[in-house]
C-alpha cells in the first residue's frame, strides 16, 4: 500500500520507499496508521485516503485472515481493507466484506532489525533465510556442505550467532559451527558453478568469524566472513533447494539473508512424508500425500477440501494433522427475506469449523526426526466416505474417516490409534456467526452447542465427542480427549426453513432438540452399523450408473491432473472417469433433503461472502445442476428442485414468484429473475430477464418424459399452466406476424432489452409444447385441470409463434479462423447483427436448440448454422460453459471436438478469484469458473453421457458420438433413456460388442447405431429367446418389448455359457449383502456376470459388487496357494 499524498485515495504499488513504510500505532486490537511520509489513513467516502491531521486518523484492528494472511478492519465495523478491481498496481484501497481474497495482507519489516547474539547467559536461536524464496541454510552433516532446504524444525537448521555484530560465530543445535573451506564442489555438486570455497560445518569453532552487513535491501543481511572485505556468504546458484553456499562479491541479490526465530515460526502442520506406495481401495478413489494445509497455495479450502453430504448437511475435509478442520455447511443456511434482495443482503452462509486439536503430548511434530509418515487423504467415490491415514516415527498408526449419512442426517467423524499410537486432541465447533450473528460456542458434558436468528431462519450447530476409552475433560472452550485409541465425533446442524410454510419457517422451538435428537439416536449405533448404513444408502444410487473407460489409480490426484494430456493413456482416461463419477458423487451428496436446488457451490462453502452470493441463478447455472440426474440414473436428485417450482408456485403457501410476475407487468403466472434466494425473491439485476420460468417448467417436463410417472405430471402441470398463462398473456404480435418475447435478454451479452431474442423465443416454443403435449396425457381439458379458452389461446399463439431459429450469413468480422466468411450462422437477435455479441462469450444462448433442447435436426440447414454458431463461440471459456460445449458438441455429433472440450475444462485452474479465462478444475477437481463454481462439474458429467447414449429425439441413439481417444475399450452401464428405459453398452475398437435395453414400461423401443439396420453378426435375445427387430433404416431399428423385459444386443460371437463352477479344497466363499469375500489370501478375486463378461476384479480379499452386474453373478477366486473357486452366487 502507498502513501499517494495528504488528500488522495491509497494505492496498491509493486515497489515503494517511504510512502509504502507504515508505522501501526496502538495495539492490535486498536491502532492508527502512519506512513513515513507522515500522513495518517482516514476514509474518504468509499475508499481509504491520507491526511496529515492526526485527528482524523480512522481506528483499526488486527484480523486473521485466510492462510496465515491478516486483514485491516476499522473498529467496530465488519468490513476490511480491500484491494478495489482486483489484484494488480494502482488499486485503490476500499472497505469489503471480511474474508474477501482481495483483503489479504502481509507485513514485511521496513527496516532491517540485529538477530539477537548469544552468550553464556543468552541462547536464541535463528532459522537463516535466504532472501531467494523460502529456503533455509541446513547442516548436512559434519564436513559436509551446508545447504538450502524446505524449513524443517531440526537441530541442523536452527542457529545462534556467538559473539557480536563484527564478530561472531555461527552454531546450530547439533553444536556444529560454520566455517569456509575444504574441497571444492564441482558444477554437478554446488548446485551452480564450481563452488571454490564451501560453507561447511565442523566440532570445533571456526579460526575465521563471521560479521553482518546490512544489506541495501530492506529488511535483509549479508554474511562476511572477518578475513573478507569485499565477499559475503552467497547461494550458489540462486534459488531453490539443495544448493550450496559459497562466497562472493559483496551487494550481489544472492547474499541476502533474513533471521528467523524459531518461536515466531508458525507452522501450516506438522512436518508429513507423504506415502510411495498407496493403492485405493476401490478405483473411483481421490487421493493425495499430504493435508490441504500443506497444499502451499493461497485458497487450500478451494484447492483442496473433499466434500462430503448427505444431501443437504455437509462438509469439507482439509485432513490437517496439527489442526484437523471440518467445515460445516447446511443447505437452508441463508440470510435475507422475501421481501428483498439487494447485493449480500441475502447470500448462503456457512454453518461453522469443527477442529480435532492435537493436544503438546502428540509424538507427531514438526521435524523430520518426529514427521508423520506415509500420510494419505483420500475421498472414495464409491462408498462417500473421506480418510486419512498416516504413522509415526515411533510405529503408531493413526486414521481419520469421515461420512456425512443421510440415514442419520448427521457427520460423523471417527478417529482411531494403533501399535501404541494415543490420540491426545481438543475438539472445538466454532460457529461462522451466519449474518453476523453473535453465536458462541456453548461447551458442557462432551458436547458444544451454538445458534441464533437471522432475518427469517434460525440455525443451530451441535456436536458431541465421544471416546470409547481414555479420559474426556469439558472446558470452557473445548472438549478433550488423552489416551484414547478411538473417538467418535457427531456434528448436526440445521435451520427451522420449511418451504411447505408461508413464511418459510416452522417448528423453531424445535430447533434445537430436533438437531440433538439426531445425535441421541447416532450414538446408539456402532461405527459399523453407521458406515454401512451410510454407504447402503449412498451406493443405491451411486451404482445405479457406472462409467468404465480404463484407465488406472496409481497415481495421486493432484500428480493425475499436472500430467494430464487428454490422451488415451492410463492415467488421462483415469483421470476423466473419476471426473464423470465425481459430477454424480457430488449430486448425491448435496440434493436430497429439502426441497431447494443446489445454488452455485452446491452446498459446501467455508467463508460468508462468497461469489455472486453463492446464490440460485437461473439464465444457466442451476438449469446445469440438473442436467446429468436424468440420463445418469439419479432422477430421485432432480426431485428438490422440481418440488420447488411446484410449491413456488402454489399460490396457497407463496406468492413471491406471482408477486415478480406482476412485476414485470403481467397479471397472470409467476416468474424468476437472474439471481434468486430461497425465500423466492431475485435481485435487481436483469429483471427484464423473465424467461427463466419457461427454462424451469422444461426440467419438470424432461423429469416426465424420463419417468413416465404421470401422478408427478399431475402434480407439475399446475406450474407449467401458470408458466403458459404468464407468456400466453406476454407475448406481442410482431410486424412480421409472429409472437414475440418483448424486452428480453440474450444472457449476459449484447443489447439490454430486445424483441425476439432467439434465447426466449426458443424457450417458449419448448414451454409450448411441453405444456401442449402434458395437457394431452392428462386430458386437462376435460378433467377441468385447463380451460377450453387456454388450449384454444395456447394452440394459435404455438402456431404463429417466432421459434428463434432464423440465420444470418457471418461477414468475417471476427476473423476467419474459426468459420469462413459467407457461412451461415443462427441469429441470437432478431433485429441486431452478431457482432452486438461478445466474440468470445461465455454463454451459449441462442444454442437452446441445439441443448438441452431437440429443435434442429441432423442434415438440415438449421442444424448447420447452429453448429457454425458453436464454433464462432470458441472452445476455452468458464468452467462451466466448457461443460455446456461438451453437450452441444455431442449434439451436434462430434465427439473429438466435445473431447477438446474436456481437455480443456481438466486443466488446471490458476485463479482462486473471478477470472472468467482461468477455466478448468482445482486439484479436488472442483470446476472453477474462476473460481470455484459446482456447475462446471454437473455439465461434465452430462457431456460425457451424451457422448456415449442420447434419446432426446425418442430414439436411443447408441454410442453417438465416441471419442477416438475412448475407443479402444469401454462401458458404460445404467444410464437412462426417454421413455422409461435403462441402457447399458459395452464397446471395443470404437464399436459396441453389446448392448442391453431394459423397457421398465414397455414403452415402444427405437434403437439408432451406425449399420444396425444391415448387420448380419446381430443377435438380440429377450428373456434368452432369438427376437427379431423391425428394420426402420440402415441406422434403425425398433424392437418388440414389454414392461420389465431386457434386449440384449449382441455383435459378433454370442456368451451362451458360463466357466464350469468347481471347487478347491480349503477355499470358501461368503456373500453379504452385495459383498463377497474369503478368508484366504488371494491373489485376486473375479466378478462374471450371466453373460460371461468381467463386471469386476480386486486384489483383496474381498469385492463390491455393482447394482449393474444383477443379483447372480459368477465368483471367481484364485488364492495364493495356487487354489481356485469358481461358485454361482446369488446377491
Amino acid at each position: 500500500m502507498a502513501d499517494k499524498g495528504a488528500g488522495n485515495n491509497i494505492q496498491t504499488a509493486a515497489s515503494v520507499s517511504n510512502e509504502g513504510c507504515w508505522a501501526l500505532i496502538g495495539s492490535a486490537d486498536s491502532f492508527v496508521m502512519l506512513s513515513k511520509n507522515g500522513n495518517y489513513i482516514y476514509k474518504n467516502g468509499s475508499y481509504m485516503a491520507t491526511t496529515s491531521t492526526a485527528s482524523q486518523a480512522i481506528s483499526l484492528k488486527l484480523v486473521d485472515g485466510n492462510n496465515g494472511n491478516y486483514e485491516i478492519q476499522a473498529v467496530g465495523g465488519t468490513t476490511c481493507f480491500n484491494m478495489w478491481g482486483g489484484a494488480g498496481t494502482g488499486k485503490s484501497v476500499g472497505l469489503y466484506n471480511k474474508g474477501d481474497n482481495g483483503n489479504q495482507l502481509k507485513f514485511e519489516a521496513a527496516q532491517s532489525v540485529l538477530p539477537t547474539f548469544s552468550d553464556e547467559t543468552t541462547e536464541q536461536y535463528y532459522f537463516i533465510k535466504s532472501n531467494l524464496g523460502a529456503y533455509y541454510l541446513a547442516d548436512t552433516g559434519l564436513g559436509e556442505p551446508v545447504r538450502t532446504s524446505v524449513q524443517d524444525k531440526c537441530d541442523e537448521q536452527l542457529w545462534k550467532f556467538v559473539g557480536d555484530q563484527d564478530n561472531f560465530q555461527i552454531v546450530n543445535q547439533a553444536g556444529h559451527y560454520m566455517y569456509l573451506g575444504g574441497a571444492s564442489l564441482s558444477s554437478s555438486e554446488s548446485g551452480g558453478g564450481v563452488n571454490n570455497k564451501p560453507l561447511r560445518t565442523q566440532a570445533t569453532a571456526s579460526s575465521t568469524g563471521f560479521r553482518l552487513i546490512e544489506s541495501s535491501v530492506v529488511g535483509c543481511f549479508q554474511i562476511q566472513p572477518t578475513d573478507q572485505t569485499t565477499q559475503a556468504l552467497n547461494v550458489w546458484g540462486g534459488s531453490g533447494t539443495g544448493k550450496s553456499i559459497g562466497i562472493w562479491n559483496t551487494g550481489d541479490t544472492n547474499n541476502n539473508f533474513t533471521f528467523v526465530k524459531a518461536e515466531d515460526v508458525t507452522y501450516n502442520d506438522y512436518k508429513i512424508d507423504g506415502a510411495t506406495n498407496f493403492t485405493p481401495e476401490h478405483k473411483l478413489t481421490l487421493w493425495y500425500t499430504f493435508p490441504a494445509t500443506l497444499g502451499k497455495v493461497d485458497n487450500p479450502w478451494m484447492e483442496y477440501a473433499l466434500p462430503i453430504g448427505d444431501g443437504q448437511f455437509g462438509g469439507s475435509v482439509l485432513g490437517g494433522l496439527k489442526k484437523d478442520q471440518i467445515v460445516v455447511n447446511e443447505k437452508t443456511l441463508w440470510r435475507g427475506n422475501s421481501n428483498s434482495y439487494y447485493g449480500s443482503s441475502s447470500s448462503y452462509q456457512y454453518l461453522g469449523d469443527v477442529y480435532a486439536e492435537t493436544l503438546d503430548d502428540e509424538e507427531i511434530g514438526y521435524s523430520t526426526k518426529n514427521s508423520a509418515k506415509d500420510y494419505v487423504r483420500y475421498l472414495d467415490l464409491e462408498e462417500a466416505v473421506a480418510g486419512v491415514q498416516y504413522s509415526s516415527q515411533n510405529g503408531g498408526t493413526y486414521k481419520h474417516e469421515y461420512i456425512a449419512s443421510n440415514p442419520a442426517r448427521l457427520i460423523v467423524a471417527r478417529y482411531t490409534a494403533e501399535n501404541g499410537g494415543k490420540i491426545n486432541r481438543k475438539f472445538t465447533f466454532v460457529s461462522s456467526k451466519p449474518g453476523g450473528v453473535t453465536s458462541n460456542t456453548t461447551y458442557r458434558n462432551g458436547e458444544g452447542y451454538f445458534g441464533g436468528k437471522m432475518a427469517v431462519v434460525s440455525f443451530n450447530g451441535r456436536f458431541r465427542v465421544v471416546p470409547t476409552d481414555g479420559t474426556l475433560t469439558t472446558t470452557s472452550d473445548g472438549i478433550e480427549v488423552r489416551d484414547a485409541t478411538e473417538v467418535l465425533v457427531f456434528i448436526a446442524g440445521g435451520t427451522d426453513f420449511d418451504i411447505n410454510s408461508s413464511t418459510y419457517v416452522s417448528n423453531t422451538s424445535k430447533l434445537w432438540s430436533t438437531v440433538k435428537g439426531r445425535i441421541d439416536a447416532a450414538v446408539t449405533k456402532s461405527w459399523d452399523e453407521l458406515r454401512s448404513e451410510h454407504v447402503a444408502d449412498f451406493q443405491n444410487y451411486f451404482n445405479a450408473c457406472t462409467m468404465d473407460i480404463g484407465g488406472e489409480n496409481t497415481m495421486d490426484t493432484k500428480s493425475l491432473v499436472d500430467k494430464y494430456g487428454g490422451s488415451s493413456s492410463a492415467t488421462d482416461l483415469m483421470l476423466e472417469q473419476l471426473y464423470f463419477a465425481y459430477g454424480r458423487y457430488l449430486s448425491i451428496s448435496s440434493s436430497r433433503g429439502v426441497d431447494l436446488p443446489n445454488n452455485l457451490q452446491g452446498i459446501w462453502a467455508n467463508k460468508n461472502s462468497l461469489p455472486w452470493n453463492s446464490d440460485i441463478h437461473t439464465n444457466i447455472n442451476v438449469e446445469m445442476n440438473y442436467w446429468p440426474c436424468e440420463p445418469t440414473n439419479m432422477s430421485d436428485m432432480h426431485l428438490p428442485f422440481l418440488n420447488e417450482i411446484i410449491k413456488e408456485t402454489d399460490t396457497s403457501i407463496h406468492t413471491v414468484w406471482k408477486s415478480q410476475a406482476q412485476q414485470s407487468g403481467q397479471s397472470r403466472g409467476w416468474t424468476v429473475f437472474t439471481e434468486q434466494n430461497i425465500f423466492g425473491r431475485g435481485s435487481t439485476f436483469m429483471t427484464n430477464y423473465v424467461i427463466a420460468n419457461a427454462w424451469y417448467v422444461t426440467h419438470l417436463w424432461q423429469h416426465y418424459r424420463y419417468t413416465l410417472d404421470k401422478d408427478f405430471l399431475k402434480r407439475a402441470f399446475p406450474a407449467m399452466l401458470s408458466c403458459t398463462q404468464y407468456w400466453l398473456d406476454r407475448l406481442v404480435l410482431a410486424s412480421d406476424g409472429t409472437y414475440e418475447c418483448p424486452n428480453e435478454w440474450s444472457p449476459e451479452h449484447g443489447p439490454g432489452s430486445q424483441n425476439g431474442v432467439a434465447h426466449a423465443q426458443q424457450l417458449v416454443r419448448e414451454l409450448f409444447d411441453n405444456t401442449k403435449e402434458a395437457a394431452e396425457i392428462l386430458n386437462a381439458v376435460s378433467e377441468r385441470l385447463m380451460t377450453q379458452t387456454d388450449w384454444n389461446d395456447l394452440i394459435a399463439k404455438r402456431n404463429k409463434l417466432d421459434l428463434g431459429l432464423a440465420t444470418e450469413t457471418y461477414t468475417g468480422a471476427w476473423g476467419t479462423d474459426r468459420i469462413s466468411t459467407n457461412t451461415p450462422i443462427l441469429r441470437e437477435w432478431k433485429y441486431s447483427t452478431f457482432t452486438s455479441g461478445e466474440r468470445n462469450h461465455r454463454h451459449h444462448s441462442h444454442l437452446m436448440c441445439l441443448y438441452p433442447y431437440s429443435q434442429v435436426k441432423q442434415g438440415t440447414p438449421l442444424f448447420t448454422a447452429a453448429v457454425n454458431s458453436l464454433k464462432l463461440r470458441g472452445d476455452a471459456s468458464t468452467g462451466w460453459s466448457m461443460g455446456w460445449k461438451m453437450n452441444l458438441w455431442a449434439r451436434a455429433l462430434d465427439g473429438d471436438h466435445a473431447h477438446t472440450i474436456i481437455k480443456n475444462a481438466m486443466k488446471h485452474s490458476t485463479s482462486y478469484g473471478t477470472d472468467q479465462s482461468r477455466g478448468g478444475i482445482y486439484y479436488n477437481l472442483f470446476d472453477s469458473h474462476a473460481p470455484f463454481q459446482i456447475d462446471g462439474n454437473f455439465g461434465a458429467t452430462a457431456g460425457m453421457a451424451e457422448l456415449l447414449m442420447q434419446s432426446h429425439t425418442d430414439t436411443i441413439h447408441i454410442l453417438p458420438a465416441l471419442p477416438a481417444v475412448w475407443k479402444k475399450k469401454g462401458s458404460i452401464k445404467g444410464m437412462k433413456a426417454i421413455g422409461d428405459f435403462t441402457v447399458s453398452i459395452d464397446w471395443e475398437k470404437g464399436k459396441a460388442t453389446n448392448f442391453d435395453i431394459t423397457s421398465n414400461q414397455g414403452t415402444p423401443l427405437y434403437v439408432r447405431y451406425t449399420g444396425i439396420g444391415k448387420a448380419t453378426d446381430m443377435t438380440i435375445l429377450i428373456d434368452g429367446e432369438k427376437t427379431e427387430p423391425t428394420i426402420l433404416s440402415d441406422n434403425v431399428i425398433s424392437i418388440p418389448t414389454s414392461a420389465g423385459q431386457t434386449a440384449k444386443v449382441y455383435f459378433g460371437e454370442v456368451p451362451t455359457s458360463i466357466t464350469t463352477a468347481n471347487a478347491s479344497e480349503g477355499t470358501s466363499i461368503m456373500v453379504k449383502g452385495r459383498t463377497i469375500s474369503t478368508t484366504d489370501n488371494v491373489v485376486s478375486i473375479e466378478v462374471i456376470d450371466l453373460q460371461g463378461r468381467s463386471v469386476k476384479k480386486s486384489s483383496k480379499n474381498y469385492v463390491k459388487v455393482p447394482e449393474s452386474a444383477g443379483n447372480i453373478v459368477i465368483a471367481k477366486v484364485t488364492t495364493r496357494g495356487g487354489n481356485t473357486l469358481t461358485r454361482k452366487v446369488a446377491l
